[in-house]
């Protein structure tokens, strides 16, 4: 039996690590296309729904992305008719985004889509197995986001 070594282990995680990226990005797209939304807009949707009326600028600290990046998402949402802007009552330079009638109806089936997404990604697992996957998955998240920020300084 071959004897695993560190670096072959190292590599054959990272290449079965980008073939569940890859699969996965294939299968959002898919899941995502019959919405004719793009990658990352049902996010935008679900905090949306669950902010209520946020101006841009809280909606893009929610996510963790730019001002303009939450602008290109609103953008697109919004010539969709899935987002609309409306002027603050209380604050006239203020502008709020929320969801349409059918932002709703899109962020309530992507929920269910996702739902199934996952469901169906943990089917092979045992509880105890999708519990260990979560915290290697939380573990890997805090290394990278350490990286993330050794990269930004």
């Amino acid at each position: 039996m071959e004897s695993v070594t560190r670096e072959k282990l190292t590599r054959d995680f990272g290449n079965a690590f980008l073939s569940l990226q890859h699969t996965s990005t294939l299968c959002m797209q898919l899941l995502l296309s019959k919405y004719n939304l793009y990658p990352g807009q049902p996010q935008v949707l679900f905090a949306l729904k669950e902010l209520g009326a946020p101006t841009q600028n809280e909606l893009a600290a929610y996510l963790g992305v730019g001002k303009a990046s939450a602008g290109v998402s609103i953008r697109r949402l919004e010539s969709g008719g899935f987002v609309k802007r409306t002027r603050d009552k209380k604050d006239t330079r203020c502008i709020r985004l929320s969801l349409t009638q059918k932002g709703e109806e899109f962020a309530r089936w992507c929920n269910i889509d996702f739902d199934m997404f996952f469901t169906t990604m943990l089917e092979e697992l045992s509880l105890d197995e999708r519990a260990s996957a979560y915290e290697f998955i939380q573990s890997m998240e805090k290394s990278l986001t350490g990286l993330k920020e050794r990269l930004e300084s």
